[in-house]
């Protein structure tokens, strides 16, 4: 078994499952579609390319820094997602904008009778996660480890406003998902000795199912359910600057 090892750390990142319109919410931790959505940017995928290569991944994750849930309230003016220039009536355009007679700008009737839309975005903040993706394939491996470590494109960690803190590309190892995240040192800003354990498995008792499981394309958006199971682990310590490996 092959397995690519990504630092996930940064003061933000997020990583929904069920988000949509004006609520953007986040999981605890990162999921695999996001990961593989890492990979596939760094390999310089296409939002059509095929996943079914990469889908077949095996996942896992630790919280070596849990973070906590931080929320941004956003507005966004009128309400309508296309820009002005398309809608003639949408707050902020330029025509909506009159001078007033103390030679200010105020906005008219038409833009003040659109309702402001809150937008809510939460974030994993000051979080810090060891993802694994597991393969026999050892081409399959070097080719994930060579992109990270010289991605295609720019990397974030769910979302463009959050760009990792460290590169990406920790290390690869032989280890299988269900040993690694145990047999693997903590980070180095772990702040949990003891740190949850998310790893991909079969469905069974006791399993968490999470709409997370990599789609066809990610232009298609099927994401269909995967099951994970959580347990706790008692990792090394990190070796501190200048100590044995």
């Amino acid at each position: 078994m092959h397995t690519v090892l990504l630092r996930l750390s940064a003061p933000m990142q997020s990583w929904g499952t069920t988000s949509q319109w004006e609520e953007r919410a986040t999981t605890v931790r990162p999921t695999k579609s996001g990961v593989i959505g890492i990979v596939a940017n760094a390999l310089g995928y296409q939002l059509d390319d095929d996943l079914s290569a990469l889908a077949t991944l095996q996942f896992a994750v630790r919280a070596d820094r849990p973070g906590r849930t931080a929320v941004d309230h956003q507005t966004a003016g009128g309400g309508h997602p296309a820009p002005a220039t398309r809608i003639p009536s949408a707050y902020g355009a330029p025509r909506n904008l009159e001078p007033d007679p103390a030679g200010t700008l105020q906005a008219n009737e038409t833009a003040t009778g659109r309702t402001t839309v809150l937008i809510i975005k939460q974030y994993v903040a000051d979080a810090a996660f060891l993802a694994g993706l597991s393969t026999p394939d050892k081409d399959l491996a070097e080719e994930i480890a060579a992109a990270l470590t010289r991605p295609a494109r720019p990397l974030y960690l769910g979302r463009r406003s959050c760009p990792p803190a460290h590169p990406i590309y920790h290390s690869t190892t032989h280890l299988p998902p269900e040993t690694w995240p145990e047999q693997i040192a903590l980070l180095a800003e772990a702040s949990d000795p003891h740190p949850q354990v998310w790893t991909e498995t079969p469905p069974g008792p006791g399993t968490i199912a999470s709409p997370e499981q990599v789609p066809t394309t990610f232009q298609e958006r099927d994401h269909r359910l995967l099951h994970l199971e959580l347990r706790r682990v008692r990792p090394a310590t990190p070796q501190p600057p200048g100590g044995a490996a």
